[in-house]
């Protein structure tokens, strides 16, 4: 089976201290989250890029086996609805390079804006745009990009279908790359992510997670249910039912 790498869509959060983070706080949360996980998504590429001496430090304060996946910017996605980004995809690229060069960097998460239709020539253009060696995964939002020209781009070009349970779209264990990817969002009635996923829930994600490790050598899942600190305790649990050990490293760092 392949290596199964869960954590949560984003670790800077007020409320998981004295839930996820000791009630007294930690200095450094990022290397606390990584006593737990094996792996964690930066959301905050998505809203504004750090300067490239952040993506160094992320580097420098987790351990080798680390990796994180980060949002590619709302200017590629939203603004720019896919079209003519060169420029910000440089800045991007610049700012993944120090953890690509550490060896830390699982996937750039791609996802797309709900009202962004799928359209193959656009698509197809901003595809070839993509470094060939970048492991990227493909949210979609919409349902027009269920289509199965959608899909056979992004096997043609060896990217990851994102696999998501929402409200919104159906799950479909789809493997379109040499990895495999999952975003647990959630189903609440007025926010997806306000939710609590529960001992049932989790337990249906147990084959579906084994399935998908049978197909692919690494499995990247984040949960994006963050409010109470309940997307850490929902990706612990969902590890311990999968038998994955905590992190090796944890005992050095703890």
């Amino acid at each position: 089976m392949g290596t199964v790498l869960l954590g949560t869509s984003g670790w800077d959060y007020p409320e998981w201290v004295g839930r996820v983070y000791p009630p007294h706080g930690v200095r450094d949360r990022l290397r606390y989250y990584a006593t737990r996980f094996t792996t964690v998504e930066v959301n905050s590429t998505f809203y504004r890029l750090p300067p490239v001496a952040v993506a160094e430090s992320w580097a420098r304060r987790t351990p080798s086996g680390f990796r994180f996946a980060a949002k590619f910017p709302q200017t590629i996605t939203h603004d720019r609805r896919l079209v003519g980004t060169a420029e910000e995809m440089r800045r991007f690229l610049a700012v993944l390079q120090p953890l690509r060069t550490a060896g830390k960097f699982a996937a750039a998460l791609l996802q797309l804006p709900p009202s962004l239709k799928f359209e193959p020539g656009t698509v197809r253009a901003f595809y070839e745009s993509l470094p060939a060696d970048l492991p990227v995964a493909v949210e979609f939002r919409e349902p027009s990009w269920l289509d199965p020209a959608s899909f056979d781009l992004l096997r043609e070009f060896h990217l990851a279908y994102t696999i998501v349970d929402e409200p919104m779209l159906p799950i479909q264990l789809e493997t379109t790359a040499p990895f495999a990817y999952v975003r647990w969002h959630g189903h609440g009635r007025e926010v997806w992510y306000d939710y609590t996923y529960s001992a049932d829930e989790l337990a249906a994600w147990v084959p579906r997670v084994q399935q998908l490790a049978d197909r692919v050598p690494e499995v990247y899942g984040f949960f994006n249910n963050h409010f109470r600190g309940d997307a850490a305790l929902n990706a612990e649990t969902l590890r311990v039912r999968l038998g994955v050990g905590p992190p090796p490293w944890a005992p050095r760092l703890g």
